[in-house]
Order: structure tokens, then C-alpha cells, then sequence
């Protein structure tokens, strides 16, 4: 067993705190959540998020040399580097914030030797002006922005979609703006599973969910969503996501920062 993957199946039984911190030692990085960089306005306030869930989300995508990942609000480039992993022929951040983009760039440096897709870039940008490209193929969001920032976000990758008919899935951690991007009638729910380990229990009903979602064109879309399910499968973690669900997160605060929590809990 090599040194990663010993470390990581340690790594797989402490909490997710640690868990970064693991993550940091093991590729001599800095990517832990800072105070100083909070919510402004749509943008919520930079965390990263956990390795070891979107790692296994990822793995299971298959991704090859035609595939380009992007990271909308990628932070410091955690998932860049989870992603440079992987064989994809591009990695893509996209962040607004100079001094989170310079520290990605800065990470990216010094885990190269550790890295396999063939480009690994991040960029400062808006992600309302960056220009998306139209080979992309896979969009991950760990819940960097909400209301009208995500729906014109997410409008423009769409359109890409639609100039180029492709492959294209939406990778959505913590998905706080579920209910308007189903609603569009451009997404299927391809997948559920946990974003944090250790989960609570109802994790799926929290809104602990990293949800896998697959673009499509306007006449499946249409057609999409959740239907008549046997009771026996109506508390399933994706039935319950397939369509709208009502889930709603609030602003909390904490002597570490402020934070997104889910409204109310149905158990």
C-alpha cells in the first residue's frame, strides 16, 4: 500500500476537521477554511470541502484526457487538486477572490509531482464573466454562491451545453440551490451520497448531500423528474432528491466564522 493510500484510509476514520488537515500534510499544501474571507452578498464564505466524499464522486465519473473540469469558487484549490489527480486533460478554477486564486495557484506548485491531468489552472475571475468553455464536462460547486449569482452561473453553462450538445454533469456539494436548478427542467439527478464523514443520521434530509446531476436538452428535461415510487423506495436518498424537496439553508454564526446550516430537519 502506498503512503496516499495508507493516509487515506486513516484519514476516512477521523473527522472532517482533521480530515483537512490530513489532506494538507499529505500533498504539503495549504487549503483549510480562513476566517478572513467570509460572505459578500451571494458569495458564501470560502470553505473547503471534505476530501474523501468528492474524491470517490469523482473517481466514479471516469474521467479521461478529453475531460475538463472546472471549480466555480474554487478557493485554494482543493478540488483542483483532488481533481489533478485524475487523469482529466484540463483543471479549471475559477475564483473572484485575488488572494484565494494566488494561494490555489501557489498549492498547485507544490503538489505538481503528485499530479496527473495535463493542465491545472486557476484563474481570477468572475464567474459571471469568465468565459465558459464549450468542451467542458464536468462542473463541481461546493455551494460557493447562492440566489441570482448561481442561477445566471449555472444559465451560462447551460447555454454552453446547448451550443455543444455533450457529456456535461454538475457536481453540486451541499446543494442549496437544488429546487431552482430541477425546477429548470435542464437537469436528471444521476446520483446522491454524503458529503461529510462521519454523517449524522438523516444526512440526505439535512441537505449533507453532494448530488451528481446530468445536463440534458430542453425535450428530456421536459420529461424529468420524480415520478411514482413504491413506498418502500420513498425515503430513499434519491428520490428524495430527484425532484424538488423544499430543502432551505439559514445563516448562522460562530465564534469561527459564519456558516450556512439547513433551516429545519425532517427526520
Amino acid at each position: 500500500m502506498t503512503k496516499i493510500s495508507r493516509m487515506t484510509a486513516f484519514a476516512a476514520s477521523i473527522p472532517g476537521r482533521a480530515q483537512s488537515y490530513m489532506f494538507d500534510r499529505l500533498y504539503g499544501v495549504s487549503t483549510t477554511a480562513d476566517p478572513a474571507f467570509s460572505i459578500d452578498g451571494d458569495n458564501n464564505p470560502y470553505e473547503g470541502s471534505q476530501w474523501l466524499p468528492v474524491r470517490r464522486a469523482l473517481r466514479g465519473l471516469g474521467p479521461g484526457p478529453g475531460d475538463v473540469f472546472v471549480d466555480l469558487g474554487s478557493g485554494k484549490g482543493r478540488m483542483l487538486l483532488m481533481a489533478g489527480r485524475l487523469p482529466y486533460g484540463r483543471v479549471i478554477g475559477v475564483e473572484i477572490d485575488e488572494a484565494l486564486s494566488l494561494r490555489a495557484q501557489e498549492n498547485i506548485r507544490q503538489a505538481k509531482r503528485r499530479l496527473r491531468a495535463a493542465e491545472i489552472t486557476s484563474v481570477t475571475a468572475s464567474v459571471l464573466e469568465w468565459p465558459v468553455p464549450d468542451d467542458l464536462s464536468v462542473v463541481f460547486l461546493f455551494n460557493p454562491f447562492m440566489r441570482q449569482t448561481f442561477q445566471r452561473a449555472l444559465e451560462r453553462i447551460i447555454e454552453s451545453y446547448d451550443r455543444h450538445p455533450r457529456d456535461l454533469r454538475i457536481v453540486y456539494c451541499i446543494p442549496a440551490e437544488h429546487d431552482w436548478l430541477v425546477s429548470t427542467g435542464r437537469v436528471v439527478v444521476e446520483s446522491v451520497s454524503r458529503a461529510f464523514w462521519p454523517s449524522h443520521r438523516g444526512w440526505w434530509r439535512r441537505g449533507d448531500v453532494l448530488v451528481i446531476y446530468r445536463v440534458v436538452p430542453v425535450s428530456l428535461g421536459s420529461r424529468a423528474g420524480r415520478g411514482p415510487v413504491p413506498a418502500a423506495r420513498r425515503n430513499s436518498a434519491l428520490w428524495y432528491w430527484s425532484g424538488q424537496n423544499g430543502f432551505k439553508l439559514v445563516l448562522n454564526s460562530s465564534p469561527e466564522g459564519v456558516f450556512y446550516s439547513p433551516a429545519s430537519v425532517d427526520l
